[in-house]
């Protein structure tokens, strides 16, 4: 009998997990409107913040991801917050992408105002806020990962 339970346990540790990913696979990419943004700002400060405005259809973008992952990886949670703002134009295109391409990061889809609120005019294009919440850094293009995880560590110390 005890064997039989500890089967039937050990058979639903392997089901739940999978149950889950399931779900999570199914559930909507969350979109952010402005309001949100500042609120992603406000409630991070004290914190270096790195925002990646990319979308799937956009080859650079997705060369950028696993630089971004490897910063996000080099810094502690408490210090660095990466978040990932997608304009594609699709949200299931994306959902999809997310599926096969996990992120460390959380990813948003942009509203239809965003971009043109916060001037995003280009991608890929980082926006890297220092510790007090100011935007210090705006990046258009690729940047090399020593570049990118320099700029975030310079960031971590406030200025005086």
């Amino acid at each position: 009998m005890k064997i039989l339970l500890a089967v039937a346990i050990l058979m639903l540790l392997v089901v739940m997990p999978t149950s889950f990913r399931a779900w999570a696979d199914t559930s909507p990419v969350p979109v952010l409107d402005a309001q949100g943004y500042a609120e992603i700002l406000a409630e991070n400060k004290g914190k270096v913040i790195l925002v990646d405005f990319w979308a799937t259809w956009c080859g650079p973008c997705r060369k950028k991801l696993p630089d971004l992952e490897a910063c996000r990886a080099a810094f502690p949670e408490d210090q660095l917050v990466v978040i990932g703002i997608s304009l594609d134009f699709n949200p299931e295109t994306l959902r999809s992408f997310l599926k096969v391409n996990q992120l460390s990061y959380p990813i948003y889809l942009a509203d239809d105002n965003l971009a043109e609120e916060l001037d995003v005019q280009a991608i890929p294009l980082l926006h890297i806020y220092d510790v007090a919440g100011n935007l210090r850094i705006v990046e258009e293009g690729l940047t090399p990962k020593e570049t990118l995880c320099g700029n975030i560590d310079e960031l971590m110390t406030p200025l005086p």
